[in-house]
């Protein structure tokens, strides 16, 4: 379960994207925007993509963060 916490963290940090960026998310998910993103993360308790989105965020702030 994601929290809304993290959900809102992970959609301040993916706002500070370029509005123009392209991500290939790599999970079968295929290229996307920002605001695809933005929209996944913000589904990721119904969604598998948001969901590794959100956790892939929270692993690397708590790698930076040791």
């Amino acid at each position: 379960m994601v929290t809304k916490d993290e959900v809102e963290l992970v959609v301040a940090r993916l706002r500070t994207m370029p509005d123009n960026a392209l991500i290939s998310a790599g999970f079968g998910g295929g290229v996307m925007n920002r605001e695809q993103l933005i929209e996944r993360v913000k589904n990721a308790n119904n969604d598998e993509m948001g969901r590794k989105i959100v956790e892939a965020h929270l692993n690397y702030l708590r790698s930076v963060g040791r």
